[in-house]
């Protein structure tokens, strides 16, 4: 009864999130005609639009690290290019959908269990992907906080104050949890189930992929975000990051419009500035989720047609 609860809280907040995201995005661009967005993106130059997608592509295989560390953790070795599938497509649906343990579980257990994973191995796995994430945002966030302090930057001077205190917690958790992972490195137990907790090398490749995947993801806006405005990567980073959790933090599939709102909100821009950041804002979000998020359904649905198609074969060849 409890987990329904909770399970439905969840779904009625990020509900409530996506409504007031859209009302906020509504409220900045019902004036700006979709045209002048669209000119806006097709001005886009080539050379650009092909650097984003090749760290779109990076940023892609570095998730696939994620995977090859989780089997690591589990004592579990399965065959590479079968660990670069699954990775792709299971982060490009929980990207774009959301609900990592549902979409992202389904994938993994559908192309792993084949190679002889368990259920609980598949879910140590999730989980251990959520922390190494987790890890990779508050470094990448935590060293742009950092730097931003001595900076002095002019973007987010009004806030200066709450990032600064912000890097403080985020540093003092790192802290904490590599002296727990050094001096309290322990297993878990709970009925039947022992969890064991990564050491202290594992831990550092966690650190280096997660922030590597962060990185990647930011460069991705930064370079559609730069052809449009001569702002440095880290001024652009801060906001996006900052925008990017609090998207997470709703449960909004993907953070779809609570991403972009708290973008709107945070970067300071003129009028003359907003449709090239709303063309800025939807191209990332073309080409980062929903173009894999596309490639994934498309491989899916053929794969599974092929496979019905071999089954029908299969079975009137028995038949006959």
């Amino acid at each position: 009864m409890l987990k329904q609860v909770i399970k439905l809280t969840t779904q009625l907040l990020g509900l409530f999130f996506l409504c007031l995201a859209s009302y906020l995005v509504y409220r900045e661009v019902h004036h700006i005609g979709w045209h002048e967005i669209y000119a806006q993106i097709t001005r886009l130059p080539v050379s650009i639009f092909f650097t984003a997608l090749f760290f779109v592509f990076l940023d892609y295989l570095a998730l696939s690290m994620y995977d090859f560390l989780s089997l690591h953790y589990i004592g579990q070795k399965i065959q590479k290019w079968l660990v670069f599938k699954t990775a792709f497509i299971s982060f490009s649906i929980t990207n774009t959908t959301g609900h990592s343990y549902i979409a992202g579980g389904s994938v993994r257990y559908l192309f792993y269990s084949k190679a002889g994973l368990t259920e609980f191995q598949i879910l140590k796995i999730i989980a251990f992907e959520s922390l190494t994430f987790l890890m990779g945002m508050g470094i990448v966030l935590d060293i742009c906080l950092i730097l931003s302090h001595f900076m002095h930057m002019s973007v987010m001077k009004n806030y200066q104050h709450i990032l600064d205190i912000g890097a403080v917690v985020i540093s003092m958790a790192f802290i904490s949890y590599i002296l727990f992972v050094v001096l309290k490195k322990r297993q878990f137990k709970w009925k039947n189930i022992t969890i064991q907790s990564p050491d202290l090398s594992l831990t550092f490749k966690q650190m280096l992929v997660g922030a590597g995947d962060i990185f990647s993801a930011s460069l991705v806006f930064y370079i559609l975000f730069s052809s449009h405005f001569d702002v440095s990567y880290l001024h652009v980073a801060v906001i996006f990051l900052i925008a990017q959790l609090i998207g997470i933090s709703t449960q909004v599939p993907g953070g779809l419009g609570v991403f972009e709102a708290s973008f709107l909100y945070l970067y300071p821009h003129t009028e003359a500035e907003k449709v090239p950041l709303l063309a800025t804002l939807i191209s990332f979000r073309v080409l980062y989720y929903f173009l894999p998020f596309l490639i994934s359904c498309f491989y899916l649905l053929i794969t599974g047609v092929m496979h019905f198609i071999f089954s029908n074969n299969r079975h009137h060849s028995k038949n006959n």
